[in-house]
């Protein structure tokens, strides 16, 4: 009994991190699929590379506005009953979009679909937080976030088999539909079901909260506070070149294999899904590693930041490298280890704003991360459409995302301080116990 009081049950745990990889899958299969018929949408609606990168980029639009205000109502109310109205929302917003007529029905649809996923990123946060331990963090992370490639390959290529079969409509009747089921899943099983705040409901917590975790749930700290910390600024602009290389591949992998490398839409289709499978396993694979160097003795933050420089500084070598052969098989081949690479920081990436703050106020922090990072993420389909228009050509675009992951490192290794223990917590609060040699550091922290 004792055991079971002070964690949460194992079932819970592997129902939980079931959802929220089942979400991943759901609206990763969604988001890619409009890469997948963009070429066709071009052909038929008589539209420019530079507005279809708009298109493309049209539900980063009003995700990126969303996560100002999200992480605090996830915050507010838990990420049971948030999630599932994102997801009601991008459900039936993907169902509607064969009513789209032209481009900006188009845009305006998928403006709705990325307001419902705007909950996506930190709901999961914020139920990693509250179910799994610091040992295990990065597991449950990369688990969930594995779910996204698998969204990604899969969509690939059932995209492509409904868009060759039925016509591009079939494409998000299905998908859309697959989504809303899930949903009710969702509604119906999530184990936790609690709406309010994780400090009010502190007494009803999972019974694997201790004492010290309870004390730590109900630290507050006001948002826009958040801002001061040196950590914040490092997180939010790490995340940034991070998004921008990783949806250049999500929105433009295919219509470069078209446009570019004169594949057929069905072919282009299968060929992109290699990359999110090599996706899957850096993703599994890293976040496996990071808990296992934790358990072994390494510090988080070396933990955390090595995997993180070492992926990012691969994944630029190798996308700058394609850019340049001339063998297809080449470029397809350092593509997709360049997306796995990528990949294999998705746990730690994911990971720093659990480590940064309590569970109370994960949500929020995670949400000014993503926010930045989806600046970087709208921006990338943007600013391909405009390079390849411009030069007729996917070299500068695969350079630009390159160094932008490159940008990524810099920042998640040389401004983010230290990730041993809770960094970011109410000025009230006592000092958290931490290793001798990391006050100065938590001082430099606090004077942002």
């Amino acid at each position: 009994m004792a055991t079971m009081s002070h964690h949460p049950q194992q079932r819970e745990k592997v129902v939980t991190a079931g959802f929220l990889w089942g979400a991943m899958v759901a609206s990763y299969m969604i988001r890619y699929a409009l890469g997948i018929v963009a070429p066709t949408l071009m052909s038929l609606y008589n539209l420019s590379p530079a507005t279809m990168g708009y298109i493309l980029s049209g539900w980063n639009w009003s995700y990126t506005g969303a996560l100002a205000f999200v992480g605090p109502v996830i915050d507010r109310f838990g990420p049971w009953i948030v999630m599932g109205t994102g997801s009601v929302i991008w459900g039936l917003s993907t169902v509607a979009l064969p009513l789209a007529g032209g481009a900006v029905s188009l845009f305006l649809l998928r403006m709705v679909f990325g307001f419902g996923q705007s909950v996506l990123i930190p709901a999961t946060s914020t139920s990693v937080s509250r179910m799994f331990g610091a040992k295990e963090r990065a597991r449950a992370v990369a688990v969930a976030y594995s779910g996204n490639q698998v969204g990604l390959a899969v969509s690939a290529m059932i995209s492509a088999f409904l868009l060759s079969s039925f016509g591009w409509q079939a494409v998000f009747y299905v998908l859309g539909g697959g989504s809303l089921l899930l949903t009710w899943g969702w509604f119906a099983l999530y184990p936790d079901r609690r709406v309010g705040r994780l400090d009010r409901l502190a007494e009803s917590s999972p019974a694997g909260s201790s004492s010290g975790e309870q004390e730590r749930t109900q630290q507050t700290i006001p948002w826009l506070s958040l801002f001061r910390y040196r950590s914040t600024w490092g997180i939010s602009f790490g995340q940034m070149g991070y998004l921008y290389a990783l949806f250049f591949f999500i929105s433009w992998l295919p219509g470069y294999l078209v446009l570019e490398r004169n594949m057929t839409v069905l072919r282009s289709g299968l060929v992109a899904a290699l990359p999110f499978w090599a996706g899957m396993l850096g993703t599994l694979g890293c976040g496996w590693l990071g808990d296992y160097l934790i358990e072994r003795g390494v510090r988080p933050t070396v933990s955390r930041k090595s995997i993180i420089g070492a992926a990012f500084t691969a994944a630029t070598v190798m996308v700058i490298t394609a850019a340049f052969v001339e063998q297809t098989w080449l470029a397809v081949t350092l593509l997709t280890l360049s997306f796995g690479s990528l990949r294999m920081a998705t746990g730690s990436v994911n990971s720093t704003s659990i480590d940064l703050a309590p569970p109370s106020i994960v949500g929020s922090l995670n949400a000014i991360q993503n926010f930045f990072g989806n600046i970087g993420g709208l921006l990338a389909p943007i600013v391909t459409g405009y390079i390849v228009g411009a030069t007729g050509s996917f070299v500068g675009a695969l350079v630009v995302a390159g160094g932008m992951a490159l940008f990524g490192a810099i920042c998640y290794i040389f401004i983010v301080g230290n990730l041993d223990t809770h960094q970011i917590v109410p000025a009230q609060a006592p000092l958290p116990q931490r290793h001798k040699g990391h006050e100065v550091e938590y001082r430099e922290e606090k004077s942002w």
